[in-house]
């Protein structure tokens, strides 16, 4: 039984981390899930909200037109330009583009969904820190399908402007934020694209305030649990291993194998041994009944 001690004590320890590990992923999920639904009630509670979102809507407007003169130009590489120049004169604005039905620029060689998209890399969450610092610009083309969301989806449909509900942006700033969008038409006034900018969560909800630090101060005290079930996990092995070492220290007696083998040694001599004396017996009882017989004669 105490050969399975040691497997035992690491497949426990191996139980307690996962169980730790799901713990870590499911508070991460609620947090943000807690976030999402506090920061959608609150949105519209704010005079300092109204004012960001106006301030937003006045840029994503008036770069709007530039945006629908390239359309009906129909030169779309200066679409980066117009994106990159809203993100950099917006502090709001951390991400910027437009987004075509599918199949709009087939004839000029373009994918079947073409959006350009420019974004501030390493974005700050506080707007603060976003006045001062030189946003590190790139640009890209979303990699993903987005006619099925609902900044795309909704004002092709009616074609109104949108706010949409806080998310979760996985694919650039990795921050909460939200988005606002506005339908772009053709010359025959057919919607033909949706150009949406990008907003921190922070600069559009009062309960965003402070959100981030929270959600870093809960990181580290789960990371500090993490780090102690790592320390736990290793104590338990040493132990485990400690405990193995000196079992076989106890257990096995050097002098005592010798003599184990010693004895193995006799036994083979002694099996050795009565089988040569089995063979002269039988010798000396053959040799006997040939002597008996010529004295007979």
């Amino acid at each position: 039984m105490k050969k399975y001690t040691l497997a035992i004590i690491l497949v426990a320890a191996i139980m307690i981390e996962m169980v730790v590990v799901v713990q870590y992923y499911l508070a991460q999920r609620g947090l943000k899930q807690e976030l999402l639904q506090k920061a959608s009630r609150d949105m519209d509670q704010s005079q300092r909200v109204a004012a960001v979102k106006a301030e937003v809507e006045t840029a994503v407007r008036n770069v709007k037109l530039q945006v629908q003169q390239v359309v009906n130009a129909g030169t779309p590489d200066q679409f980066y330009g117009i994106m990159t120049r809203l993100v950099k004169d917006n502090p709001h604005v951390v991400g910027a583009g437009v987004a075509f039905k599918p199949d709009y620029y087939k004839e000029q060689g373009k994918p079947d969904l073409y959006s350009p998209y420019a974004y501030e890399e390493g974005v700050e969450a506080s707007l603060e820190k976003r006045k001062t610092a030189k946003p590190q610009m790139r640009t890209t083309l979303l990699p993903f399908d987005y006619t099925t969301r609902e900044w795309y989806m909704q004002p092709m449909e009616d074609g109104k402007s949108l706010w949409t509900e806080p998310y979760m942006d996985q694919g650039g700033a990795h921050i909460v934020m939200c988005t606002y969008c506005e339908v772009i038409r053709n010359k025959n006034n057919y919607p033909v694209a949706v150009f949406y900018a990008d907003v921190p969560l922070e600069d559009v909800s009062l309960l965003a305030d402070g959100m981030y630090s929270d959600i870093s101060d809960n990181g580290k005290v789960i990371l500090i649990v993490q780090l102690l079930g790592f320390v736990l996990l290793g104590f338990v092995i040493w132990r485990a291993a400690s405990a193995s070492r000196r079992y076989k220290e106890e257990k096995v007696d050097p002098e005592k194998e010798e003599l184990i083998k010693e004895v193995e040694r006799l036994k083979s001599l002694n099996h050795h041994l009565t089988d040569r004396n089995q063979d002269l017996a039988k010798k000396l009882q053959a040799k006997n009944e040939t002597t008996d017989q010529h004295w007979f004669g």
